[in-house]
């Protein structure tokens, strides 16, 4: 019910259309070209040309905009390179005084460079390896390695602080 496209087709055969003689036809374009004959081409509508003061005040006005934007750049160069200047120097200072507190701490390092425990450690390797298949017979010295190491944190965190 109104869902589907109708299929219907209608044609209409126009009887009055209005047929123009070849004569009319005629006339009509012989009217046309006396009209274009009459008034060839539009006169140009004159344009306005601006007296000579109007154009030396505004190349006055020119000058005068590219001489104030060119002393604005230079006075912004002027000030970017005093900010950069001074965020150099800033820089420098920064990374002199990183420098000289690194440097201290890097001797207090090659102080502390050796690892400390080594013996222990020689000692649960050694355990180790002569008894592979009884690894319990080295918790005593397993403990003895782990109690060296904490006391060096200990001691290391302190020394620092």
């Amino acid at each position: 019910m109104g869902g589907s496209q109708s299929t219907r087709k209608v044609t209409v055969d126009n009887e009055n259309a209005i047929q123009v003689s070849q004569e009319a036809l005629d006339r009509i374009q012989s009217q046309l070209n006396a009209k274009q004959a009459e008034n060839p081409s539009p006169q140009p509508v004159p344009q306005y040309v601006p007296p000579p003061s109007y154009d030396y005040k505004r190349q006055q006005d020119y000058v005068a905009e590219e001489a104030y934007w060119a002393q604005r750049i230079e006075s912004l160069k002027r000030a970017h390179n005093k900010i950069s200047s001074g965020m150099q120097m800033e820089y420098q200072k920064t990374l002199k005084e990183a420098n000289d507190l690194f440097g201290s701490m890097q001797g207090d390092k090659q102080i502390n460079k050796l690892t400390p425990c080594q013996e222990e450690k020689a000692k649960v390797l050694q355990c180790y390896s002569t008894n592979p298949e009884k690894t319990l017979l080295c918790s005593v010295l397993v403990n003895e390695f782990n109690d060296c190491v904490c006391k060096s944190r200990v001691a290391a965190v302190t020394a620092s602080s």
